[in-house]
């Protein structure tokens, strides 16, 4: 589908930035506020979108559980603003949720039928919104360790931290399957056909590593020294995260006929396309 008819909420941050530059509507939180029903009408009566992709929201793990009002209105109840705008006017609506909300550390690679087990603010927050989705009869795909060299996350202050000779900590324990943010736009615009299936599905990128094993493997491409402190995710303080998070994006692929690529291939893709002047 022409991208030019989808609209993407959270247009400025990690994925919507990305989405808007393969040529989607992206609107920024400035522009549009998914917290408020007016907003929401405005802007889809003005865009007149065939597809909305919610990528907006309060993300930051931590201070979910301080602004915890914030993290379920964000992350929750305006999923519902959004849904009801949508299904009002016949438009398809992609939310996109986490894998957070699931937390199976025996099971290799997290299916959509597993029971959810959410075990922190931000969790609790995006099952929410994901349920209300689901719900109104709309589409909620969930998405893990997402990442674009150069934009503000783990990934590149990891490897800035090296690049600038700086101590840094990397977690030899917690394991899951880095997904390039393009890997995830390449998925998301195959799943966008306002006629497609709906329901849960998972997209990330095939096969597994841990913190380390993902940030050694960049240093790698980079040329970048590989001196750090190996610890556990246990010797961390804060929110509860998953100690593996691999989703199997099998069901995506049946329905939709995208296959995303193993980690390491698409690690090389993003260091290709995002050179390394951020670093």
């Amino acid at each position: 589908m022409d991208p030019k008819h989808i609209l993407v909420t959270g247009g400025s941050g990690l994925l919507g930035s990305a989405l808007t530059a393969r040529g989607c509507n992206g609107l920024s939180r400035r522009e549009l506020d998914i917290c408020d029903p007016d907003s929401v009408a405005d802007a889809l009566d003005r865009h007149r979108p065939l597809t909305v992709i919610n990528a907006a929201a309060q993300a930051n793990v931590n201070l979910a559980e301080t602004e915890t009002q914030r993290s379920f209105a964000v992350n929750g109840t305006a999923v519902n603003v959004l849904s009801e705008a949508c299904g009002l006017r016949g438009i398809r609506l992609i939310h996109i949720s986490t894998d957070y909300v699931l937390d199976s550390p025996d099971t290799p690679f997290l299916h959509e039928e597993l029971p959810t087990n959410p075990r922190s603010t931000y969790a609790e927050s995006k099952l929410m919104g994901e349920m209300i989705a689901l719900e109104a009869g709309h589409t909620a795909i969930r998405v893990c360790w997402v990442y674009r060299p150069g934009h503000p996350n783990f990934f590149t202050g990891a490897l800035q931290r090296l690049h600038g000779g700086l101590p840094l900590s990397l977690v030899k324990d917690q394991v899951g399957s880095p997904t390039y943010v393009g890997v995830l736009c390449d998925g998301l615009l195959a799943a966008s056909e306002p006629g497609a299936a709906k329901g849960l599905f998972h997209l990330s990128c095939t096969g597994e590593t841990t913190a380390e094993g993902w940030i050694a493997a960049a240093a790698k491409i980079l040329s970048l020294p590989t001196h750090w402190t190996r610890i556990s995710r246990a010797d961390l303080d804060g929110p509860h995260r998953p100690a593996r998070s691999c989703l199997s994006s099998d069901k995506f692929t049946s329905t939709f006929g995208y296959r995303p690529p193993d980690w390491r291939m698409a690690l090389r893709r993003a260091m290709a396309e995002n050179p390394p002047n951020w670093l």
